[in-house]
């Protein structure tokens, strides 16, 4: 039996398996550095390309005054359904870190917003949304990953 409890080599994911499941799901939490050293978390929609994060934030999100400060980022994507169904339903996750770089490209703006709409409400409600989205102010936010840490409870299990 793989390890239920910490990640190891075993139960780590696969390149294939991390963009399968980037893929499927919108939803992330993202770290960034507040100015006196503290962390920054919350949820945030992102879309993955099989190479890098893409993100669209509004213009007053706290992300962005600290990643002009602080580059540094770390985005986590998981699923744990162990607390309603057991220690045998496993868990999963997939943590990455790296450096942001912001643009404010309206092109990209548009392309990512759309995008990241899509894969968080479906293409029919992306279509209707993203400009009311776009007269927030929007800024894109690209994560590539440099440091991985994976994880399946269930790798293994078979």
């Amino acid at each position: 039996m793989s390890s239920k409890t910490t990640a190891t080599k075993e139960n780590a994911l696969s390149k294939q398996e991390i963009d399968e499941r980037l893929g499927a799901t919108a939803l992330a939490r993202m770290a960034t550095y507040r100015p006196d050293g503290m962390i920054h978390l919350t949820p945030i929609w992102y879309h993955w390309n099989g190479e890098v994060f893409r993100l669209t934030l509004g213009a007053g999100r706290i992300h962005l005054k600290n990643l002009a400060a602080d580059k540094r980022v770390s985005i986590l994507i998981d699923d744990d359904p162990r607390i309603e169904q057991g220690i045998g339903a496993g868990a999963w996750a997939i943590m990455c870190r790296g450096n942001a770089v912001l643009s404010r490209d309206e092109g990209l703006i548009r392309e990512v917003t759309h995008a990241v709409l899509g894969m968080a409400l479906g293409k029919e409600d992306a279509d209707s949304y993203t400009e009311p989205v776009m007269a927030e102010g929007r800024t894109i936010v690209t994560i590539t990953p440099r440091d991985w840490l994976t994880w399946d409870y269930n790798k293994g299990d078979e």
